[in-house]
């Protein structure tokens, strides 16, 4: 009986003994499958982040074989199983010219071979390294590209191997952005002390004629004749300074903007030179200067297609320089007919200019001298318009002796102009003398449309002694002291209230075709000429009104 129980009890042990193993054995397998499970999760998660990140990753070890990466799915690439070295799984130039990464000469002082060697010898990391790389684009050895990319490296052990897994990203574009606003910072930058040196520059060139304007202009009512006479002077030329540093800032905004009008037309070159000839020995003859004027015409007859205003703008700041710093000898104007194009040049024997500014002079706000009148800007505007011909600019000068200021322009001369351009050149340098008028004759009605109450005191005092004036203030009453006093010309401010100089022309046009209107206007660029012109104006005056133009413009039409 015994036996038997014994026998039970062992049989029931080894039982007891297989289902306890076999229950362990299923969740041994159980959480084997699970751990498989999470392992394939893992390596589709890293295969997911290997293949879409933005990014290179690159598995080295100490030798520089790769072996593993994304290389290849990034670049829709098939692996070709055969361990490369980084510089050569990257296509680096170097290590492809050489035959091997790291057998190159610029491989000694490669920032990225570097790093990586660092971080196996100290068993340390790094992170976001910038180089510049040279990178074949393709089996081609022609076709390659330069880049920066930015570098991070782990340090880490496998299996105990020594492994440095790298993240290599190209951050070209990036740099280039950054390089962009970086130069955009230093523009606005450079912008804002140019608008503070701007603004303290016009402060100072606007109130220094303004001094003089206002200050003598005070002292006329108690000064005798001749004082009186003296200090009209001085008003006439601080007037004319102020004049023309309005006008050089207005060119300048032109500029910035990018709206500096060109019109070009057959210009005749000598009939420039000759006016500013005479212009300037005008000036020299009143200042008592000693200082001869000289032109010097190469052709007889030497007619191009210019934009005539300009090409008289800058040789006449050119001129002004000349006569603001030479005080003996001569100043001579001319030009040359080469192959190519045209040598305009002005030549002084004045001060000259320093080596170390010669580079400079055309740069704004740049004066030689601080105490002689100018804005400094009248150089700078030159170079623009001549850059905008086509042409080039520049100066020679030997400090002591002289300078020569010269630009070209890339045109060809010709001999001839259309007759009815010739026509209109001649008729607008008609003289016209105020003493010419005929006592007995009978006298003119004007119509004046002008708003402002000082500019039609300054007409009266201009008119009043050979003119009947009628007054309009506005576009509106224009038109109806027209049809109520039918003068014989109307001389039409453009801005004014109500109705502006444009509309009340256009009615007046529905009613004659035959009354002279001549705009008189502060508009007073070439652009605004050619719309005032296209609207049925018969001639242009620009403000502020010279007495001897609006003598003259009066004359012409026959009034």
């Amino acid at each position: 009986m015994l036996p038997s129980i014994l026998l039970a009890v062992v049989a029931l042990f080894f039982m007891i003994k297989w289902w306890l193993e076999t229950k362990k054995t299923k969740s041994l397998n159980k959480e084997v499958l699970a751990q498989k499970n999470e392992l394939g999760l893992n390596k589709d998660f890293s295969d997911a982040i290997l293949r879409n990140i933005d990014a290179y990753i690159v598995l080295a070890n100490r030798n520089f074989l790769v072996e593993k990466t994304n290389y290849y799915s990034l670049n829709s690439e098939k692996d070709d199983c055969v361990l490369h070295r980084v510089g050569e799984l990257l296509r680096c130039k170097n290590a492809l010219d050489s035959g091997a990464c790291g057998t190159h000469e610029n491989c000694k002082s490669c920032p990225v071979r570097a790093s990586i060697e660092r971080c196996f010898r100290e068993k340390n990391s790094f992170s976001r390294l910038e180089a510049p790389m040279r990178l074949y684009l393709s089996d081609d050895t022609d076709n390659y590209v330069d880049c920066v990319v930015s570098v991070s490296g782990a340090y880490m052990v496998q299996n105990r191997d020594e492994k440095v897994l790298l993240t290599v990203r190209d951050i070209t574009r990036l740099k280039k952005v950054q390089e962009e606003l970086e130069a955009a910072r230093r523009v606005a930058e450079v912008a804002g002390e140019q608008k503070t040196a701007f603004l303290a520059n016009m402060s100072h060139e606007i109130r220094t004629p303004l001094n003089a304007i206002v200050g003598f202009a005070g002292l006329l009512s108690n000064a005798s004749e001749s004082e009186r006479n003296s200090y009209v002077e001085i008003i006439k030329g601080n007037t004319n300074m102020l004049l023309q540093l309005v006008n050089d800032i207005l060119d300048m905004s032109k500029i910035e903007a990018g709206t500096l009008e060109f019109i070009y037309s057959d210009t005749d070159v000598n009939q420039i030179m000759r006016e500013l000839e005479g212009i300037f020995r005008l000036r020299l003859e009143e200042a008592d200067s000693p200082v001869r004027i000289v032109f010097e015409p190469c052709l007889p007859v030497c007619f191009i297609h210019t934009e005539k205003n300009r090409v008289s703008q800058v040789l006449s700041n050119f001129l002004s320089n000349a006569f603001k710093y030479t005080k003996e000898g001569s100043i001579t104007l001319g030009y040359k007919v080469r192959e190519d194009d045209i040598y305009f040049y002005v030549q002084d024997t004045g001060a000259g200019i320093p080596a170390g500014k010669v580079d400079k002079v055309f740069e704004r706000f740049m004066k030689l001298d601080a105490k002689k009148q100018g804005t400094g800007l009248g150089l700078s505007i030159s170079r623009t318009i001549i850059k905008k011909l086509g042409g080039e600019i520049g100066v020679f000068s030997e400090y002591g002796k002289g300078s020569t200021f010269w630009f070209t322009l890339p045109v060809k001369p010709f001999d001839f102009l259309p007759l009815q351009q010739r026509t209109e050149d001649v008729s607008e340098t008609v003289e016209f003398n105020e003493t010419e008028y005929d006592a007995g004759a009978v006298r003119r009605t004007i119509l004046i449309a002008e708003d402002m109450d000082d500019n039609y005191l300054l007409y009266k005092i201009y008119l009043e002694k050979h003119y009947d004036l009628i007054r309009a203030t506005n576009g509106e009453e224009a038109v109806s002291k027209y049809l109520e006093c039918n003068p014989d010309i109307i001389l039409m401010d453009i801005g004014m209230p109500v109705v502006d100089g444009y509309q009340a022309t256009d009615a007046i046009r529905q009613l004659s075709s035959d009354i002279p209107i001549v705009a008189v206007t502060a508009f007073a660029y070439d652009e605004d000429r050619r719309k005032v012109m296209s609207r049925g104006f018969n001639g242009y005056l620009s403000k502020p009104l010279n007495k001897d133009e609006l003598l003259k413009m009066l004359h012409k039409m026959g009034i």
